[in-house]
């Protein structure tokens, strides 16, 4: 096997990974929007059933809270690892390539993104984990001021 296929066959298996990486990142981002939804709902069953069981609300906006930054940093890093992957490895590559059509691709999706005309999926999935992090801080700066409140009327 000559050097040009050698690095075809490289560029091909890093592509696949990088792909199948990508496609781990979707699963998880898929399993910490069902974690936060089940802390969602059991807060809302909570609150709607026996709302005055303060610490188990609390306990479910703290969890809920918790699963929200561990999905914003979760896609935060593999935003990190893919990008490193891509620039520093399969640009590389495709120097050595008579085509390169990585780079053609990042260069359409920056220009794209520069002129706002494209939303990835990624900026929905990030800005929907901050919005239910501050739903559930919402809920909790509430609950402790409902709290509050309740103890000085009752004494």
């Amino acid at each position: 096997m000559d050097e040009k296929h050698l690095i075809l066959e490289q560029y091909r298996i890093y592509n696949e990974m990088k792909e199948s990486f990508i496609n781990r990142s979707f699963m998880i981002n898929r399993f910490f929007m069902i974690i936060s939804a089940v802390f969602l709902f059991s807060l809302i069953f909570t609150k709607m059933l026996a709302a005055n069981q303060f610490f188990l609300l609390l306990g479910l906006e703290i969890f809920g809270m918790a699963s929200c930054i561990m999905w914003i940093s979760n896609q935060d890093a593999y935003s990190t690892i893919i990008k490193i992957k891509y620039n520093s490895v399969i640009e590389k590559l495709e120097d050595d390539l008579p085509k390169a059509p990585n780079k053609d691709e990042y260069k359409e999706l920056t220009d794209r993104r520069s002129n706002k005309r494209i939303i990835l999926v990624k900026d929905i999935q990030k800005w929907f984990a901050i919005l239910l992090m501050f739903v559930f801080l919402g809920n909790t700066l509430i609950d402790v001021v409902n709290l509050i409140l309740s103890a000085f009327v009752n004494n």
